[in-house]
Order: structure tokens, then sequence, then C-alpha cells
């Protein structure tokens, strides 16, 4: 009986630690007689609040033109009416993880930061509070945001767009609520995934005062991500090709002027192989009406093509031009046999005694010079105006 009287005891004693254990978060920061109402300092001048970012994934939509942000957003304050005797509880700081059920983060007044202008609401994941004995309070949010970003389509894929984040409060103004970014650096981007085909070239953290309605003002924090599309990526997928097709349309040149038909198939399927090469360059970019620096490069290849075969049907017409006394086409030449590049046309030979297929000769040879060093030309000044 006094065995069982002694656990009972116990047991009672045991439940009072656990109960006392339990509310013990609330009993440190005194949260009963908080009033979440009243931001910190609300009497003695604007609540300073530092801003950290650490950024995780960057994903670059270029079709609507936005820019996908995750990562960590960090906010720390000082709030006087949380501080607590650290010494009196052995305890520096009290951690506090702010879930959507939390009773303390319910209570506690947090700053209100938003995302201006965003496309998308804000999603915010898990978050974690931190408060030390001086009151000083920590808010760590795992944060997605979507945010428009303007490329810059006239030099697109070849320079980096320039985008901007901007966060301030959804109603304190300037003179009751200082967001300041903080850290060193203030926003970390070392081991950030972007999109492929893209790498983060400069990032700018800046803060500045905005005008809010009522011809009042409200403190922004902006940041200027730099995306800039890595140029192997163009190079590879977009340059090679059409500079291959060029090249295979410019080896119709060395084609007999009596092989029209393999001459014109090649420029054609040429063309219509560049023709594919330039209209894949308006998937991933929004309807404009700037001219895109790629497109600027496969319209001249396709250009060039177009002139190659061009060229192939003037040769032909021009070796068509009735001859008096004209011989039947000797055995020895065949129509799709490839002409020497620098000899001399034989006047004497039986298919170039018009004046006609003289003219379709010479023509070829010209363009034979012509047409690679025209291209190189446009190559040169491309680059060095595009890059």
């Amino acid at each position: 009986m006094e065995k069982s009287v002694f656990l009972w005891f116990a047991l009672l004693a045991w439940a009072g630690v656990a109960s006392g254990l339990e509310v013990s978060v609330k009993d440190i920061l005194k949260v009963d007689e908080y009033d979440r109402d009243h931001r910190p300092n609300y009497l003695g001048g604007p609540t300073k609040v530092n801003v950290s970012l650490v950024i995780h994934s960057l994903i670059v939509d270029e079709s609507r033109q936005l820019l996908e942000l995750s990562g960590d957003l960090i906010q720390e304050w000082r709030d006087d009416n949380v501080a607590f005797a650290g010494g009196s509880y052995r305890i520096n700081s009290v951690q506090v993880p702010a879930t959507a059920n939390s009773a303390i983060k319910e209570s506690l007044w947090l700053p209100d930061l938003h995302v201006s202008r965003q496309v998308f609401p804000t999603k915010s994941g898990a978050d974690f509070l931190r408060i030390d004995s001086a009151g000083r309070i920590a808010w760590t949010q795992k944060v997605h945001f979507s945010f428009p970003c303007k490329l810059n389509l006239k030099s697109y894929p070849l320079r980096s767009h320039p985008c901007t984040l901007r966060l301030e409060s959804v109603g304190y103004l300037s003179d009751e609520m200082e967001p300041e970014w903080n850290g060193d650096p203030p926003v970390v981007y070392s081991s950030v995934v972007v999109s492929h085909g893209y790498s983060i070239a400069k990032v700018d953290p800046t803060s500045k005062i905005s005008l809010a309605p009522g011809h009042k003002t409200k403190r922004q924090l902006q940041l200027m991500i730099e995306v800039a599309p890595r140029s192997g990526w163009a190079v590879k997928h977009t340059v090679i090709p059409m500079v291959a097709t060029v090249t295979t349309a410019y080896l119709a040149f060395f084609i007999n002027i009596r092989g029209v038909c393999a001459r014109v198939i090649i420029c054609m399927l040429s063309l219509v192989t560049a023709a594919i090469f330039h209209e894949s360059t308006y998937r991933k970019v929004p309807p404009a009406h700037d001219t895109m620096a790629i497109e600027v490069f496969t319209g001249t290849c396709l250009a060039f093509i177009f002139v190659a075969a061009v060229e192939s049907v003037v040769v032909d017409v021009l070796g068509h031009f009735p001859t008096k006394g004209r011989q039947p086409l000797s055995p020895k030449r065949n129509s799709f046999a490839l002409e020497p590049l620098f000899s001399q046309p034989d006047l004497t030979d039986d298919h170039a005694s018009s004046r006609g297929q003289v003219a379709a000769i010479w023509l070829d040879r010209c363009f034979r010079v012509l047409y690679p060093a025209g291209f190189l030309a446009f190559n040169a000044v491309y680059w060095v105006v595009y890059n």
C-alpha cells in the first residue's frame, strides 16, 4: 500500500514537471503579456529589420519573361518585449519551430515584407524562429518568389539580362520600419542551381525609398540579379548547325553547271534545314517587335543559302542559251562532275561554245570566292557588334 502511494505521488510530481516544461517557453517570453499589434520600438523610431537571403535555385522562364527564385529569407530585428533573463533559466536562446499552428508565432510581431510586382503569390514553406535573451529575433523562411524579368531580346541569347527583385513592407512606411540588407555578403548564391543554359553573372543588393499611395514613402530592398546565357549553348545548338547549312549550300558551286538538279536539291535541303533552325529561335521567347541577335544570324544565313539557290538557277539559264551548230553532249562529261576550283574555261569545248555557257562558268568561279568571303565578313562584323 505504501509503495503504491509513493508511486502515485511520483507520477503526480512527474506530470507537474512535464506540464511546467510544456508552458516554459511561453512563460520565458511572457507571451500572455505581449501585444503583437504594436511593432517593436514603436515609440522610439522605426523598427530596423536586417535582411539576408540564401539563393538555392533560379529558374529563367523565357516564354513568360519570369524569374523564379527559391531560397532562405532571413530577417532579424530586436524586440525588448521578449527579452528574458537567460541566467535564471540557464539558456541563452529559445528556438521555436514556427509551424502553421504555432501559438508562439501567432502571438509575436513579425515583419510584413513581401515581393513587389510579383506575378504569383509568394510560396512559403517551413520557417523557424530563434530568440535570444537580449530580445534579438531571427526568422528564417523557406520562400519561392516569382517576379517579372524583361529579357534583353535585342541581344538574345548572347548578352546577360538584368532582373530586379523588390522587397518592401505591405503597410509600414519608411519612418515606421527600415529593412536593410545585412551580412557579408547579404546575398549568398555560391551553391545555386540555375536553369540549364544560364549562369549568374552578378548580384547587387541595394535599397531605396519608393513612393507609396498618398504621397508617402516606403523603404524598398532591391536585388539586381544579372543572368547570363551560356554562349556555348547557343553556339552548339544554333550557330554551328547554321554554318553547316551555309557550307553545304556552298558545295553546290563545285558541281558541273549541267547538274542543275543536284545543285538545286542541295540548296533547297539547306534552305529547309536553316528555316527550321530559324523558326526554333522563337519557341522560347514571347512575341516582340525587337529583332533578336540570333535572329539576325539565322536570317542572314537563310539569305546566303537563298542566294546560292538563285545562282544555281541563273547558271542553268545561262548554260541553256541556244547555240548555232550545237554539238551533242560529250560522253566524257558528267552532269554531277565537280568543277576544278581555279581551272580556266575551255572556250573550244563543245559545252562552252556559247557566250551563255562561258558566262555561267565564270559566274560559278566568282561565287566560289565571293560567297565564303561575304559570309566570313558578316561573321566578323556580327561577333564584334553582338559580343
